[in-house]
C-alpha cells in the first residue's frame, strides 16, 4: 500500500498537505569513518542475534528514503505522516540522530542513491526539481531539473556512476542524472509504462526492470536496459504481474521478486529471474503475504553478508502489517521465519550497516488506525562460532583494477591454518563477489586485482571459517594519468591527463609531489601547474592525486625524471668579422691615407 496514491486495486487515503514541523535534534560532531564503523561493530556485539529495538527518529515517517553514507552512518530524507509531508532528514550515528535539515522538496514518495561524490541524490513525487545532499557538510545542494514529475518510478546506480530514473506516473519515458554536470538528459523509452516496478542492477550492467502497474493494471512486462546503447528491450515475462513487491539481486547474479500487490491480492507467490537463460522461475513462497514490505516498493529487501535475504514489514489485503520477518536461502529455495520486530510496519526503509546489521526505519499501520511510526529496529544476523578477523582502517578511494590489501589480526582463524576470503558487497544493490587470496598471512591479505567493478560504495569484508569481519567501505576510482614535466629554470611544469574513469566522482583538485618534497596544487579543470623552487642540475621525478569530494584519490605512476637547468643570458653584441679581402683592402686604404698625409693632401 502507498499513502495518497490511488491504484487499480486500492482506494486512495488523503493526507493533509500541510509542511510537517520538525522536532529538534540534538546536534553531535560527526565522528571519523573508523571511530563510526568501531561504534557501529560495538552495538553489533553487544546485542543479541535477532531484533533488538534501537534509538527512535525524531520525527515519524513513512514512504520516506534511507541511504548508507560514506562515513558508515545511514540518512534518511523526506516522507509522510499525520502532518502531510515531512521534507526534512535525520542522519544515524553512533545509536542516535541528528537533524540534516530542510531537503528543499516535499511529495508522497521519496527516493535516493548514493553518488560516487558521497552525495546523495534525493528526489520526491510530484517535484521536477532534485537535490542534493553533502553529508561531508550537512548542507543541500540543487541537483538540476527533471523533465517531467513521475510518482512511483524506479531509481538505479548505474555501473558508470549515472543514475537511471525510469516511468512513473503515467510515463514510459526515463532519464540519466549525471553527478559530474548535474544535469539530467533523456535516454531510451520502455515499451510500456511502469511504476511501483522493481527495478535492480544486474552484474552485467543492465537494468532489470519488472512489472509494477499502469492503467490497464498490473503490468505482465519485464525490460532490460542497455546503458551503453541507451535502449530498452524486452526480457521473459514474469510469471505473476505485481507491484508493490521487492526485486533483489542475488549473490550468484540471479534476481529474486517476492510478494506484492497482485490482480488477486496481495500474494505470497515469489520468482527468480535468470540474466543468462532469460527465464523465470517459481522459487519458495513467502509465509506470510506482503506487500509494502521493507525497501519495498522504494528499493529492495536485503541482501546479507551471508547471501541470504530478509524480508520484513509488509500488510496482507486487509492491512494487517506483518511483524513476523523472514529470510530467503537461495541454496535451497525456501523462506524461514526471523523473528519479530519490535513495531510491525509497512512501506519503511531497510539499510544494511557495515558491520552486518539491518537498520529498519519509521513506516506506518493501518490497522486498528493509521499510525506512523518514528520506532527504529536493528537485525543482528547470526553468524557461525568463531573468531572475527580484525580489519585495519582503509582508506575510502582505492585503485581501480588493482589487488585491495587489507592488514589486521586473525586473518587465519583460531587454528592459525585457515584461508580467508575477501567479500565485496556493493550498497546500492546488495552484489556480493569473494575474492581467494593472491597472498596472506595471519595479519595480511591481498587480493587478486579485482578488475572493473561498478561504481558505488562497497563493503569490503574478510570471511573466516565463515565468520564475517566488520565492512570496510571503499570506492574504487583510476588515479590521474602519468605525470610529464618540462624543465624550466629551477623549476618544472608538470601536466598530467584526469582519471580515466572516476565511477561518477569528478576531481576537485590536484596535487603535485616531487621526489625531493617541493609540490604545487591547482584546482580542476585544469590539469597542469608549476613546480618552483627546484635546484638546477638535479633530476626529479613527480607523482600527483587528485583530490575528490570525499577523499583523496589513488596516487598516480611516477613521471620520468626531469632536470630543471639554467637559461643562459645575452651577453654583449658581438663585433662583426672582416672577410680576408676586408681586411687586405683595409691595409690598403691605410696605406694610401699614410703616403697623402705625407705629401700633406690628407688636410685639404
Amino acid at each position: 500500500m502507498n499513502l495518497c496514491f490511488t491504484s487499480p486495486t486500492e482506494g486512495p487515503m488523503k493526507l493533509i498537505r500541510r509542511p510537517a514541523q520538525a522536532t529538534p535534534i540534538r546536534q553531535f560532531a560527526r565522528p571519523t569513518t573508523l571511530g563510526l564503523v568501531t561504534l557501529l561493530w560495538q552495538f553489533h556485539a553487544m546485542a543479541a542475534v535477532g531484533w533488538n529495538v534501537d534509538a527512535p527518529m525524531a520525527d515519524p515517517r513513512a514512504q520516506h528514503a534511507g541511504a548508507l553514507l560514506d562515513d558508515g552512518s545511514v540518512a534518511v530524507f523526506n516522507g509522510v505522516n499525520r502532518l502531510g509531508f515531512v521534507a526534512t532528514g535525520e542522519r544515524y550515528s553512533g545509536g542516535s540522530w541528528s537533524s540534516i535539515g530542510g531537503s528543499g522538496i516535499a511529495g508522497n514518495v521519496t527516493e535516493a542513491v548514493t553518488l560516487g561524490t558521497g552525495h546523495v541524490l534525493v528526489r520526491s513525487d510530484g517535484s521536477t526539481n532534485a537535490r542534493l545532499y553533502d553529508p561531508v557538510a550537512n548542507t543541500w545542494l540543487p541537483a538540476g531539473t527533471q523533465s517531467a514529475s513521475r510518482s512511483l518510478p524506479s531509481m538505479t546506480l548505474l555501473a558508470n556512476g549515472k543514475v537511471l530514473v525510469a516511468g512513473g506516473s503515467n510515463l514510459n519515458t526515463a532519464e540519466l542524472y549525471d553527478p559530474e554536470t548535474r544535469t539530467w538528459t533523456a535516454t531510451g523509452s520502455m515499451s510500456v509504462v511502469h511504476r511501483a516496478h522493481g527495478a535492480v542492477l544486474l552484474r552485467d550492467g543492465r537494468v532489470l526492470v519488472a512489472s509494477g502497474f499502469n492503467a490497464g493494471g498490473e503490468v505482465p512486462v519485464a525490460e532490460l536496459y542497455d546503458p551503453v546503447a541507451g535502449t530498452w528491450s524486452l526480457a521473459a515475462a514474469p510469471l505473476v504481474p505485481r507491484h508493490y513487491a521487492s526485486l533483489t539481486l542475488l549473490a550468484d547474479g540471479r534476481a529474486l521478486l517476492a510478494g506484492g500487490f497482485t490482480a488477486g491480492g496481495v500474494t505470497t507467490h515469489a520468482e527468480i529471474y535468470d540474466p543468462v537463460a532469460n527465464t523465470w522461475t517459481a522459487t519458495g513462497a513467502l509465509n506470510f503475504p506482503r506487500n509494502g514490505a521493507m525497501g519495498s516498493p522504494l528499493a529492495h529487501a536485503t541482501v546479507l553478508s551471508s547471501g541470504l535475504v530478509l524480508m520484513a514489514g509488509g500488510s496482507d489485503i486487509a492491512r494487517n502489517t506483518q511483524p513476523i520477518a523472514e529470510l530467503y536461502d537461495p541454496a535451497t529455495g525456501n523462506w524461514s521465519p526471523a523473528g519479530s520486530m519490535g513495531t510491525a510496519r509497512e512501506n519503511g526503509t531497510a539499510n544494511l550497516l557495515p558491520n552486518g546489521d539491518v537498520l529498519l526505519t519509521g513506516g506506518f499501520s493501518s490497522n486498528p488506525s493509521l499510525t506512523f511510526y518514528s520506532a527504529v529496529d536493528r537485525y543482528v544476523p547470526a553468524v557461525p562460532p568463531g573468531p572475527a578477523a580484525v580489519t585495519n582502517a582503509l582508506p575510502l578511494l582505492q585503485r581501480a583494477g588493482a589487488a585491495l590489501i587489507l592488514n589486521g589480526t586473525g586473518f587465519t582463524g583460531g587454528t592459525g591454518t585457515s584461508t580467508p576470503q575477501l567479500q565485496l558487497q556493493r550498497a546500492e544493490n546488495g552484489a556480493i563477489s569473494l575474492w581467494a587470496p593472491a597472498s596472506h598471512t595471519a595479519t595480511s591479505f591481498t587480493s587478486p586485482p579485482l578488475g572493473t567493478l561498478p561504481a558505488g560504495l562497497y563493503m569490503a569484508r574478510l570471511i573466516v571459517d565463515g565468520v564475517p569481519s566488520e565492512g570496510r567501505l571503499v570506492r574504487f576510482t583510476d588515479p590521474v594519468g602519468t605525470p610529464a614535466g618540462i624543465p624550466g629554470n629551477a623549476q618544472v611544469t608538470v601536466s598530467w591527463a584526469p582519471p580515466l574513469d572516476n565511477g561518477g566522482n569528478p576531481p576537485d583538485s590536484y596535487t603535485v609531489t616531487s621526489n625531493a618534497g617541493p609540490g604545487c596544487s591547482v584546482a580542476a579543470p585544469a590539469t597542469s601547474c608549476t613546480v618552483t623552487g627546484l635546484v638546477n642540475g638535479t633530476p626529479y621525478t613527480f607523482t600527483v592525486r587528485a583530490q575528490h569530494p570525499n577523499g583523496l584519490g589513488p596516487v598516480s605512476l611516477t613521471s620520468a625524471a626531469v632536470t630543471p637547468t639554467a637559461v643562459a643570458g645575452p651577453g654583449p653584441t658581438p663585433v662583426p668579422g672582416l672577410s680576408p679581402f676586408g681586411v687586405a683592402l683595409t691595409a690598403l686604404m691605410a696605406a694610401a691615407l699614410a703616403v697623402l698625409s705625407r705629401r700633406g693632401l690628407a688636410k685639404r
